[in-house]
This record gives structure tokens, C-alpha cells and sequence, in this order.
């Protein structure tokens, strides 16, 4: 599975009524030759994602298309943590 960082904004969560919850970042740019506009994340542990928060997250790749990056979160940390607090 190929991994990528990402730091971006939460916009959405979007919880399925199979208990599953995708989380919607905003997104401008290009991973692997695609363009992106969106990012579409889940994960299989329980995770504290918010919306309006700014994130640092470690991505698997399940598919590019149609401008959307879909992944499973492998790690995230809130960017407000990992500020410097000095």
C-alpha cells in the first residue's frame, strides 16, 4: 500500500449508518500524477477527528480517481499539537 503525509483541514465527517465514518479533508494539489480537490478518509481504530481542525496524518492509498484521494488513516495528530509551545 503506498502512504503519504498529508496536513489538512477537516470539512465534513460523514457517518454511514454501516458504524462507519469517513472524514472529508480539503485538498488542492497533485499525489501520484492525479490532481486532487478532496480527500476521503476512515479509519479502523477510533479516532477524535473534528471539524474546522487542522491535522497532520499519515495516509494509506486506496484509490485516486475522479479527483478524490481515498485512504485509511494510519496515524493522526491534531496540528495544534504539534505546535511549538515555547
Amino acid at each position: 500500500m503506498q502512504t503519504v503525509i498529508i496536513i489538512s483541514k477537516c470539512t465534513r465527517v460523514i457517518k454511514l449508518k454501516t458504524d462507519e465514518t469517513w472524514y472529508e479533508f480539503h485538498f488542492k494539489g497533485v499525489c501520484s500524477g492525479v490532481k486532487l480537490n478532496k480527500v476521503l478518509l476512515k479509519s479502523e481504530e477510533l479516532v477524535q477527528v473534528l471539524k474546522d481542525e487542522e491535522y497532520l496524518i499519515y495516509v494509506g492509498i486506496i484509490s485516486l480517481q475522479g479527483g478524490i484521494l481515498k485512504g485509511d488513516i494510519i496515524k493522526i495528530k491534531n496540528l495544534e499539537n504539534c505546535r511549538d509551545q515555547s
